[in-house]
Parts: C-alpha cells; sequence; structure tokens
C-alpha cells in the first residue's frame, strides 16, 4: 500500500520549473532513499511533502491530500527532520525542546519524562539535556532535532540531509538505530541526501537530476547504473566502486556493500 503519493507535480519558483509532472509513490514500511546533486528539487519536495510550499498538484500522504485542511493532522504522524535544526528550535533547553511537540498534544507530563529518557539515551544526549540547543554544535543539533522527530512515535520519518553534521561513526550508529525504527516498528523512511553511503540501509534508491526520476529500482541492484550516478556527479560508496572492480576479475559476482564479506570471498 502506498503511504505517500505524489502524482503529476508541477512546482517552479518564477519562471523556473522546478518539477514538471513528477510522480512518485512510497510504499508503507519502506526505506526509500532520494538522492541526487545539491540544487536538483530535494528540499523543495520535503517541504511540499511537509505542507510548506503551496502547490497544486494531486499529493497525498496516508490517502489524505496536502492541503491546509489535512495538514495539521498529517504532520501529527510524519517526523521532518531538516539540514538546519536552528530554523525549528523554539526552546531554552534541549530537554524542553524534546518535550515541545507532544506537550502540545496535551500528552502527560509522567509520559513525556519517560519518552524524554528513552529518546535521549538511545541517542545519546541524555547529558545535553539541560543546554541551550543553540549552544550545541551542528552535529548535536542533529541529533536532537532526530530526537525531537522520533519523541512523536511517527509513521513515517522523513529526513532532508538530517544527518550530514554528524561525525562519521556516530552517523552509522544513528542510520542502524533508524534502520531498526524501520524494520522492528514499521515506520515509513524517506532519506534526501546527496551521500550515497546513506543508501546503503535502504530498500530502494530513486535519483534525481534536474527534476526528473533517472534511476529507480530496488537496493543494491540499481548500483548497476553507477555511471549514471558518477556522470551527474554523485560519489558511488567505496564498497560498490570495489565490489565493481573485483566483478571485472572475476573474484565476485555481485554487489556487495559489506566489505568484510567482500574480503572474505576474495580470500576463499
Amino acid at each position: 500500500m502506498n503511504i505517500i503519493e505524489i502524482n503529476n507535480l508541477t512546482f517552479r519558483y518564477g519562471n523556473k520549473f522546478i518539477y514538471d509532472n513528477f510522480s512518485l509513490n512510497v510504499e508503507r514500511g519502506t526505506w526509500v532513499t532520494i538522492a541526487g546533486p545539491n540544487g536538483v528539487g530535494k528540499t523543495t519536495l520535503v517541504k511540499i511533502l511537509a505542507g510548506l510550499e503551496k502547490n497544486y498538484s494531486d499529493v497525498k500522504i496516508f490517502g489524505k491530500k496536502v492541503n491546509k485542511k489535512n495538514i495539521y493532522g498529517i504532520r501529527k504522524e510524519v517526523g521532518f527532520v531538516f539540514d538546519n535544526p536552528d530554523n525549528f528550535f523554539a526552546c531554552e533547553t534541549v530537554e524542553d525542546e524534546l518535550a515541545f511537540s507532544l506537550e502540545n498534544l496535551a500528552v502527560a507530563p509522567a509520559t513525556i519524562k519517560k519518552k524524554i529518557r528513552e529518546i535521549s539515551e538511545l541517542l545519546g544526549i541524555n547529558n545535553l539535556l539541560k543546554v541551550n540547543p543553540y549552544e550545541l554544535s551542528g552535529g548535536e543539533k542533529q541529533k536532537v532535532a532526530l530526537g525531537c522527530a522520533l519523541m512523536l512515535e511517527p509513521r513515517i520519518l522523513i529526513l532532508d540531509e538530517a544527518l550530514m553534521m554528524v561525525d562519521i561513526n556516530q552517523r552509522k550508529e544513528l542510520l542502524k538505530i533508524i534502520k531498526d525504527y524501520n524494520t522492528q516498528k514499521r515506520v515509513t523512511v524517506v532519506s534526501f541526501t546527496h551521500d550515497l553511503d546513506e543508501a546503503l540501509y535502504s530498500d530502494r534508491l530513486v535519483i534525481l537530476n534536474e527534476g526528473k526520476i533517472i534511476i529507480d529500482g530496488a537496493f543494491p541492484k540499481v548500483f548497476d547504473e553507477e555511471r549514471v550516478m558518477r556522470k551527474i556527479g554523485l560519489e558511488v560508496p567505496f564498497a560498490v566502486e570495489l565490489s565493481q572492480k573485483l566483478r571485472v576479475y572475476n573474484l565476485v559476482n555481485k554487489i556487495d556493500l559489506d566489505i568484510e564479506r567482500l574480503v572474505d570471498e576474495v580470500w576463499k
């Protein structure tokens, strides 16, 4: 079942078309990575899904059109994490920031405190609860923003370059946490990024260029189109590049995204 439906989206800034008759569906419980070089309209699409950009197309979430009538109800079940959390922080401490959305929904204080403890420990931000979010590093801000989204227990999690300021090792841990939400809780994840390493955790990879889908396929088979990705300026993950080279010498017979498995395969 499609949980997000975009049908014939047309959107432009001034006289420039960002999208022209663009269509994309996302199935419930999947992780879809939408990638492309900077400037192709990824953030614009996120804003349209969030109801922050006016459009006249048929965009539906949970079968409801994204419009003024439905957007408040939709936002209660969709967690958005943007690339610049500073634009969305509203409180004086991280603890208050995490509590903010649930307080607006009149959730019981005891439940909120329990949820704050659970999420802050999960993301490793429990030592930041009394700190002003504006005083945090970029990576810490993005972790707090992710925590705010998870506090809602969303049915859909939409990430817009949401972890790019996080240290690479911590980013991998956060992506694993998100993957657990995806697989265990059936949370649909839509990740917008220019970093294809994030796609290693997804079920499907969609590549955008100039407002059009140029690649759309199941992961990891879609990486057979790695030449197309390079042509538009995307950097292919090292494991994919290594797999491609090893296939040339018949050392492996498929793309493998696990470096350790690749090493074991070569040494057999």
